[in-house]
């Protein structure tokens, strides 16, 4: 177990401190080079596999794994620790898919506000098939009061989508600067 100093000391040479769990195994404490793992962690984020080869006295063994989190310094926002889930590439597993938004609503050039209700889309699937994210096309969002719902989306074959198909994923919605300036409208034309 590596605490306190040695953390310190392991950290300003470039290793951070991590678990490997999962895969009906016992939890794993090892050290990853944080340059390597930031760099894994824009290429592949939270839903893409890492193959992860931890060497110790025994060898090196290579492990299929997912970033479960990451936590970061507050203010300075460098890494402090990662937990990894080792997977089984035949058993399904629930991961958050992030949603990408793709096109351009019409409605917003009339005026009315794009609102992205949903960041993140649950799925089930085997491990090699979990998507990079999830296309959302808000082209077809003509008018006000529009919305994508999650049971509109579509995904690869092999994935099933667990988060609930009634909630919105998308809307358009009129902002109050048009639509008070509708209400005026409306008024002037009642007058006469």
């Amino acid at each position: 177990s590596v605490t306190g100093r040695k953390v310190k000391r392991l950290r300003a040479q470039g290793w951070i401190p991590a678990v490997v769990y999962g895969a009906n195994k016992p939890p794993q404490v090892i050290q990853v080079n944080e340059h390597d793992m930031e760099r894994a962690l824009r290429q592949a984020g939270y839903t893409q596999l890492v193959t992860l080869r931890i060497q110790d006295g025994n060898g090196t063994a290579s492990d299929a794994v997912l970033v479960r989190e990451v936590q970061r310094h507050p203010v300075r926002r460098y890494l402090l620790h990662v937990d990894f889930y080792r997977v089984t590439m035949t058993e399904k597993l629930r991961a958050e898919v992030p949603v990408h938004i793709v096109g351009e609503a019409p409605a917003t050039t009339l005026g009315a506000i794009l609102v992205q209700n949903m960041s993140t889309i649950e799925v089930e699937c085997l491990p090699a098939d979990i998507p990079e994210s999830i296309e959302v096309d808000i082209s077809g969002l003509a008018n006000a009061g529009q919305s994508i719902l999650v049971s509109d989306l579509s995904v690869p074959e092999g994935v099933e989508i667990v988060s609930d198909p009634n909630e919105t994923v998308v809307s358009v919605v009129m902002s109050r600067a048009v639509a008070s300036e509708v209400g005026e409208e409306e008024e002037i034309v009642e007058e006469p």
